[in-house]
């Protein structure tokens, strides 16, 4: 069955509740297998396991938390072996601006080792709003919708 990782970090657990209306979505879609795990647990046997990853944070100085950025750096060990997979990205951030510059290095990260990000990401502003939820619930569908797409 096709998998979709959802991995994020969540301080205050606005991310978390991003990650988790991403993955209510994407459990919409019959025949997908999800899969949701803190930064701190994911590892890059999970990464190769994967057909899609999608990675969270929040946005701290217009970058991504350092517990997800750990784990990309440590994706290096496993360089070429993710090209082909889908992605996406989601953040909390404290304004639209660092989000979207937050969105980009979490893109930047994923097209790096080959992936295809799908759409341009999710943005909340601080807590999300119940329009930003739906967003993310949308948001997973789409995901899970092209990767059966593709698998199918």
């Amino acid at each position: 069955m096709p998998t979709i990782l959802i991995v994020y970090y969540s301080k205050t657990g606005n991310t978390k509740k991003m990650a988790e209306a991403i993955a209510q979505g994407a459990k919409e879609i019959e025949g997908i297998d999800v899969i949701v795990k803190r930064a701190e647990e994911a590892t890059n046997d999970d990464l190769l396991k994967a057909d899609a990853i999608i990675l969270g944070s929040p946005t701290y100085f217009r970058l991504p938390a350092w517990p997800l950025k750990k784990l990309i750096d440590e994706s290096i060990e496993v360089y070429g072996k993710l090209r082909g997979k889908l992605g996406g990205v989601f953040t909390s951030t404290a304004t639209h601006y660092g989000g979207e510059i937050c969105l980009r290095a979490l893109r930047d990260a994923l097209e790096e080792h080959g992936i295809t990000v799908v759409g341009e990401g999710v943005i909340a502003i601080e807590e999300p709003s119940e329009e930003e939820i739906e967003t993310c619930k949308h948001y997973g569908r789409m995901i899970a919708e092209r990767l059966k797409n593709l698998k199918g």
